[in-house]
């Protein structure tokens, strides 16, 4: 296969994704001039499924009606033709036989991941003025529908990727030397047959796109920053720590958006993704393994970070040692500036996952539930102790340039005095409030 072969497969609709009779009747029908609510609402009735999921979504926080909404025309008004339409599609592709077992990768973690990044984009139009929260849930939800035609059509290629046989260092790439195209351009295409929003068809096409210096449509920006707060987990393949945080960076001053509003948008992250994957029906895991996954995502993150702290502290004393104390400062600030950064996004993310399981905890939705996550909220509280003392000693250090005196013993001595600063706040007791202080960083 070849990138000719793939869009003429979509340009003559070649069972694309195996869309259901309904779905094609809604796409048909909304590309009328004539069509009525009415019209729209007696073809989804035909489908109860969809039905459910129409009326779940309309009565959903998401909206924040007063009065519920009970019927399938009331709904349609509520949601408008464009989301109906987005809906129905996404109700259909978010289907486990969408992914093909062959290529290896968990329709679960996949969806998750899509779910996720949309949830991201919704909130982040609700904290950027003049911007749709709903147009950007949508363009997050179907943001990725070229990975899912390509899991659908060639799965055997596809585990080729997964399992890193095509030398490749981005996905991006990986896709370009298999298909001869990425999912980016193949889901643009997709949009395009399928009359979607030109705002849903742009976002899909770039959202991969590192172009933040330059002027690009806002909700192009906010899907991209969706991108980077999320991680993938389904194909193998991971972003630089110190390339993602940049980019976040630069998103987020394009959008307006300071530290503390990032902050707290991560942290919801979890709890957004799990209600979107409810009122859309859509399998994404149990609780449970998403916490673990979680956990283990931000253990991962902390080692690679504590080996880049050392590195850049050797870095640090052979600077000190051969070079002026000044270039050494600036060096150790730089350094102390961005993994306070990263670090205290990973802390803000684990506490909003803590915090999420001590609710469920404390309303005892399963004796399974409390019995098994108990130890695993143990684990993810004393992950955070350790980021916190990091983040703190890190502020503490960083502005060297304004001590009174500096000498090299100090910088390198830091396991000790993170070791101290543990030790004093497993005496108070009080980390959860350094989480609080820390978020100032």
């Amino acid at each position: 296969m070849n990138k000719i072969d793939i869009l003429e497969q979509i340009r003559n609709n070649e069972n694309l994704l195996s869309l259901p009779q309904v779905l094609s009747e809604i796409l048909e029908e909304v590309g009328k001039d004539d069509f009525t609510a009415d019209s729209l609402a007696r073809i989804i009735l035909k489908d109860p499924s969809l039905t459910g999921r129409i009326l779940k979504m309309a009565n959903s926080p998401f909206y924040q009606r007063v009065a519920e909404i009970k019927t399938v025309h009331q709904a349609v008004s509520v949601l408008g033709v464009t989301t109906v339409k987005c809906l129905a599609l996404s109700t259909s592709v978010f289907n486990p036989d969408k992914i093909a077992v062959a290529s290896g990768v968990d329709p679960k973690e996949f969806f998750a991941y899509s779910l996720c990044i949309a949830s991201a984009s919704e909130k982040i139009a609700r904290t950027v003025s003049n911007t749709s929260p709903e147009e950007a849930f949508i363009a997050g939800l179907l943001h990725d529908i070229g990975i899912l035609f390509l899991l659908h059509h060639y799965p055997d290629e596809y585990a080729r990727i997964v399992r890193k046989e095509v030398p490749a260092e981005s996905l991006i790439d990986a896709e370009i030397a298999m298909f001869g195209i990425d999912h980016c351009e193949i889901g643009y295409h997709l949009a395009e047959t399928w009359r979607l929003p030109d705002y849903v068809t742009a976002s899909i096409a770039d959202h991969h796109k590192q172009n933040s210096d330059k002027a690009t449509p806002v909700l192009q920006d906010i899907l991209g920053l969706a991108v980077q707060l999320t991680s993938d987990r389904f194909s193998g393949f991971e972003t630089d720590l110190e390339d993602r945080l940049q980019r976040i960076n630069d998103l987020s001053a394009k959008l307006s958006l300071d530290k503390a509003q990032v902050d707290e948008i991560s942290s919801s992250l979890l709890a957004g993704t799990i209600g979107t994957a409810e009122y859309l029906g859509v399998d994404i895991g149990n609780i449970e393994g998403m916490l673990i996954r979680a956990n283990q995502e931000i253990w991962k993150s902390y080692l690679t970070i504590e080996n880049l702290f050392r590195e850049r502290q050797e870095l640090s004393r052979n600077l000190l040692l051969q070079e002026r104390e000044k270039g050494a400062v600036e060096s150790k600030n730089i350094a102390m500036a961005t993994l306070s950064h990263y670090l205290n996004n990973a802390t803000m993310a684990i506490y909003g996952r803590s915090q999420l399981l001590r609710m469920m905890l404390k309303k005892g939705e399963t004796d399974r539930l409390l019995e098994k996550l108990e130890g695993d909220l143990e684990v993810v509280d004393r992950s955070i102790e350790k980021i916190v003392a990091v983040l703190e000693e890190m502020r503490e250090i960083s502005p060297i340039d304004q001590q009174k005196y500096y000498t090299m013993s100090r910088a390198l001595n830091i396991d000790d005095r993170i070791e101290k600063r543990l030790a004093r706040m497993d005496a108070d007791g009080s980390w959860a409030s350094h989480v609080e202080t820390t978020a100032g960083v």
